[in-house]
Parts: C-alpha cells; structure tokens; sequence
C-alpha cells in the first residue's frame, strides 16, 4: 500500500527580534510631507538617528533649505499639495533621489488664518483653503505614493499625522478635515494592506509647535488637556519611528492618540 503526503504549504515568517535603536531604520527611504518644520522636522530627526534616508517636503523653498542643512540632509522636495496633478511627478522625483522610497509621512495641514471665527461665519473661502490641503491633498499624495509602491513591489509603511480634534464636534473646517483622516486612515489601511503596505495614523493633543499661539518661554503649560502641558514634537516623532518599524506592524488601520487625556477625562 501507499501512502500519499499531501503537505500544504503556508507561508514562512521568521520570528522578528528587536533591533538596535540606531539602526532599526536601517536602509529605509522615508519621505514626509510638512517636514520643515513642528513636527515633521522633529519626525525627521527621530527617523535620521534611526539609520534612515529622509527627504523632507514642503512649500517653502526657502525654509526647506534652511531646515535640510539644519538636519545634514542633502535633498529636499517643494511640494504644493493642492496641485494634485504634480503628485505623481513629485513622488518619481522623490523616489529618483535614494532609488525608492519604503516610508510616507502625511504631516502637511493648515488652519484657518483667522483667530476668532464660528460655525455661523465660517466662510467658503476658509473652508475650501482647509479641506483642499488637509483633506483632499493627502488623499492624492497618498494614492500617488501606493501606486508607486505597488508598481515597485515595495512593502512599506504610511503614517499620516492627523489631531486629536477629530475627536471633538466637527463645525469648523479644521475638525472636519481632522475627522476625515480617520476615514482615510482606515480605509487605506484595508486597500493596501493585501500589498504590504501598513497604514496607521497619530493623533495629537495640543503640541508645542507654532501651530499654537504665543510663546513657550520655557514652560510647556496648558489648561487644554487633564495632565496640563503641551505634547512636544519629540514625543509624537518617538512614537511614529516605532509605527513605521518592523515594531509597528501589528498595528493596522488606527489612529493613535497623544492627547494628555482630553477626550477621555473630564475637564474641569
């Protein structure tokens, strides 16, 4: 008699170790949009002592100059993000610098430029300004980024930096572009997923950047949030180089946030 083995092979994945903190992004391409300055830049460094290339990307020519030389980098990209129709362009530029790109950050937004406005005086003007770069703009960055990934066979990993005003009621443009990106978040999570590529996003609380009015003058109070201080730029950066790692990849489709507790504890 003779028995026939009929095996099914599965597919073999090695058990991940960890890995040095100098080199966990070893031999990786990252690209970040709004990564002149808050932060982006403070993503870029994180990324950079990680053993990763960075390319930082923006709309200030000049400030991005200034800011790759800060760093050490030797290139850097102008990017407007609401002429979608240069997206696919810039990402080939992008990628012709080191001969890929493995990582994307979304880190661009803009919020209305006056200070004292409501739901009731909201211009069109104003919330067109928003949605277009915050919304719109990284949903194109992003399909232009996967099509190239997918076309080069590259797993790789995308983060985008939303807020943790998607959280709270959505009348101003800023909240609803903020609230949006949880959708995005999620849902290129499913789509790119089959093809390797990781998604996730991370949602801020109030952040020592310029974004904030005022000045910091050392302290980094705030009556804002529960724990009654500013996240810093450095804190957000430490967190997105583990969810663009190997040690993020469990990780799929969710927006992590670094709110200080607003959201979840009561305000008093």
């Amino acid at each position: 008699m003779t028995v026939v083995f009929i095996l099914k092979w599965k597919r073999y994945i090695p058990i991940l170790t960890t890995t040095d903190n100098d080199k966990l992004l070893d031999g990786k391409v990252a690209l970040i949009t709004g990564g002149s300055g808050g932060i982006g830049l403070a993503i870029a460094k994180k990324l950079l002592a990680s053993g990763c290339k960075v390319i930082i990307a923006g709309t200030n020519e000049l400030k991005l100059q200034q800011k790759a030389a800060e760093i050490g980098l030797d290139f850097f990209l102008t990017i407007n993000m609401e002429e979608v129709i240069s997206f696919d362009n810039k990402i080939t530029e992008a990628a012709s610098i080191y001969g890929k790109i493995d990582i994307f950050i979304n880190c661009h937004g803009i919020h209305t430029k006056r200070k004292k406005f409501d739901f009731l005086n909201v211009t069109e003007e104003e919330y067109s300004s928003v949605m277009d770069v915050n919304l719109k703009g990284t949903y194109f960055i992003c399909q232009s980024v996967a099509n190239y990934m997918i076309n080069n066979k590259i797993r790789g990993h995308f983060l985008i930096i939303s807020s943790q005003s998607a959280l709270e009621p959505s009348w101003s443009p800023y909240r609803l572009s903020k609230f949006g990106l949880r959708g995005i978040t999620s849902g290129l999570a499913q789509k790119l997923l089959p093809h390797g590529i990781i998604v996730n996003a991370i949602g801020p609380g109030p952040t020592a950047t310029t974004m904030q009015d005022g000045g910091f003058r050392g302290s980094i109070y705030t009556k804002d949030n529960p724990i009654e201080r500013f996240t810093m730029p450095e804190e957000v950066a430490e967190l997105a180089k583990i969810l663009v790692s190997q040690l993020g990849d469990t990780i799929v489709g969710d927006t992590l946030y670094m709110s200080g507790g607003r959201g979840i504890i009561d305000m008093k």
